[in-house]
């Protein structure tokens, strides 16, 4: 809340990191697919687009980001860019992100069933 106003604040732009272009770059399409408005992703890459990233390399340390901008479909947006492989939430492995909670890959399945 805003201390000054009473007002809830809202956070509406999502921010995913990838350490691959391809993966933020599926990310995007899925974004879009979904009806996230073109207008509102914006995409941060270090890499120039006409440079051959060679992913044998030790990590370079430069990412990927994508931001979008959600207003009310946070949860989706992110559950999308952690299934492409956004990495600024390291998931464990065994674990996945189910609607906006981090559960054993195992557990998912049950509760898809349930």
């Amino acid at each position: 809340m805003n201390s000054s106003t009473n007002e809830l604040t809202t956070y509406s732009h999502m921010v995913g990191v990838f350490r691959e272009r391809s993966n933020a770059e599926q990310a995007l399409n899925e974004l879009k697919q979904a009806g996230f408005q073109e207008t509102g992703l914006t995409v941060y890459d270090p890499h120039p687009a006409e440079e051959a990233v060679d992913s044998s390399q030790v990590d370079s340390g430069m990412r990927v980001l994508v931001q979008v901008l959600a207003e009310g479909r946070e949860q989706e947006a992110v559950e999308i860019m952690v299934s492409n492989g956004s990495n600024n939430s390291d998931l464990p492995p065994g674990t996945k992100l189910y609607h906006g909670s981090i559960i054993h890959s195992t557990d998912a399945t049950d509760a898809t069933d349930a």
